[in-house]
C-alpha cells in the first residue's frame, strides 16, 4: 500500500511538470505575431478607370493633349502599382518566415501533446498492480489511519484535477493551433489575390499605354497629313485666303468644341471654339470681318455652286438645323472646322456623315 501511495505522489509530480511544460510552450506560441495584417494597397487613388480609358481609346477626340495627359496618368499608375507589387513581394517573404516559425511551434506542440498522452497512460497504469485493477475507492479503503485516509483523498483529488487540467489544456492548444492555421491560410490567400489583381491591373495598364502611344503616333501622322492639305490649299489661293487657311493649324489636336466659344480672348487662348466662332476668328486673322453665327455668315458673301468650290470657300452642313455647321474648304473634299466631336480638325466631306449633311450651300467671302 505504501508503494501505491508513492506511485500516486510521483504521478502528481509528473502532472505538475507537464503543466509547466505547457506554460512554456503556450508562452512561445503567444509570442508569435501571426496576426499581423498585410499592408493595405489603396488602388482607388491611383487606379485608372479602365472602362473610361478604353472608351477614350475607341472614341478619340483628336486631342493630342488629352492623349498625352492620359499616357502620363497611365505611366504614373503603372509605377505606383509596381511599388505596391514590390511591397507585397516583401510581405510574402515575411509570411513564409512566419510559416516556418509556425511549423516549428506546431512540432513542439505535438511533442508536448504526446508527452501529456504518455503521462495519462502512465497514470492509468499506476492504478494497476499485479494485473489487478485498483480503483480510487480501493485506494481510499486501504488507508491505515484517518490521517492516511485524508492524505489519500487529497492525493486522489489532485490527480483528478491534474487530469482534467491536462485535457482542457490539450483542447485549448489544439484550438489555438487550428485558429492560427486558419489565420495564416487566409493571409496567404489574401496576399496571393492582391498580387494577382495588381499584376493583372499593371498588365492592362501597360496595354493601354501601348495603345495610347500607337494612337499618338497615328494622330501625329494624321496631323502631318492635314498640314499637307493646308499647305497645298495655301499654295493655290491668294495671300489673305492662305492666312485664313493656316490660322487654325495650331489648334488641330489642341482645341475643344464649346458652344458659343471663340467670342473672347480667353476662348481663343485656350482653343475653345464652336464652328462659327472658329470661322469668324480665322478670317479675322486676315483682317476680314464676317458674322459670328452660321445664320449671319451665310449672308456675308456670294453663293457658289459646289462644282466651283475653291480653297477658302465656306461650306455649310445641315446638322441639328439647316446650315447648322460651317467650315473652311481646303480642297480635295476636305474642310477645316471646329466639330463637336473633335474640336478644330480637318474632316472629309466626300463620305460618311459630312457627305450626307452637305446640301450644296457654299459661300465665298
Amino acid at each position: 500500500m505504501k508503494k501505491m501511495f508513492i506511485i500516486l505522489s510521483l504521478a502528481i509530480m509528473l502532472t505538475a511538470t507537464g503543466n509547466s511544460i505547457h506554460k512554456v510552450q503556450a508562452q512561445s506560441l503567444t509570442d508569435i505575431q501571426i496576426q499581423k495584417q498585410l499592408p493595405r494597397v489603396i488602388l482607388s487613388t491611383t487606379q485608372l478607370n479602365l472602362s473610361t480609358a478604353d472608351q477614350e481609346i475607341q472614341n478619340p477626340q483628336g486631342n493630342i493633349k488629352i492623349i498625352n495627359n492620359e499616357l502620363k496618368r497611365v505611366s504614373k499608375t503603372i509605377q505606383a502599382n509596381n511599388q505596391e507589387i514590390k511591397k507585397i513581394q516583401m510581405d510574402s517573404l515575411r509570411i513564409k518566415t512566419e510559416v516556418k516559425q509556425l511549423e516549428k511551434e506546431i512540432l513542439i506542440l505535438e511533442k508536448d501533446m504526446d508527452k501529456r498522452k504518455s503521462l495519462l497512460r502512465d497514470q492509468a497504469r499506476s492504478y494497476q498492480q499485479s494485473d489487478k485493477h485498483i480503483t480510487y475507492l480501493d485506494v481510499l479503503l486501504g488507508a491505515t489511519s484517518l490521517s492516511n485516509f485524508v492524505d489519500r483523498v487529497g492525493a486522489i483529488a489532485a490527480i483528478a484535477e491534474a487530469d482534467r487540467d491536462l485535457l482542457v489544456q490539450q483542447e485549448t492548444q489544439q484550438h489555438q493551433y487550428t485558429n492560427k492555421k486558419i489565420s495564416l491560410e487566409k493571409k496567404i490567400t489574401t496576399h496571393a489575390d492582391m498580387k494577382n489583381k495588381l499584376e493583372t491591373l499593371s498588365a492592362n495598364l501597360k496595354n493601354q499605354a501601348k495603345e495610347y502611344k500607337m494612337l499618338r503616333v497615328a494622330q501625329k501622322k494624321e496631323k502631318e497629313k492635314e498640314q499637307t492639305y493646308i499647305n497645298v490649299a495655301s499654295e493655290n489661293v491668294g495671300e489673305y485666303i492662305s492666312t485664313v487657311i493656316n490660322a487654325g493649324n495650331k489648334y488641330i489636336g489642341n482645341s475643344v468644341y464649346v458652344f458659343g466659344g471663340g467670342k473672347n480672348a480667353y476662348d481663343v487662348a485656350h482653343g475653345r471654339f464652336d464652328c462659327s466662332g472658329f470661322v469668324h476668328w480665322a478670317f479675322a486673322q486676315a483682317g476680314i470681318e464676317i458674322g459670328r453665327t452660321t445664320s449671319s455668315i451665310k449672308n456675308d458673301g456670294r453663293h457658289i455652286s459646289p462644282p466651283k468650290l475653291q480653297p477658302g470657300d465656306l461650306v455649310f452642313f445641315d446638322t441639328y438645323k439647316k446650315d447648322g455647321h460651317v467650315g473652311i474648304y481646303l480642297g480635295n473634299g476636305k474642310f477645316i472646322g471646329s466639330q463637336s466631336s473633335t474640336g478644330v480638325a480637318i474632316a472629309d466631306m466626300t463620305k460618311g456623315y459630312w457627305k450626307n449633311a452637305f446640301k450644296g450651300r457654299v459661300i465665298r467671302i
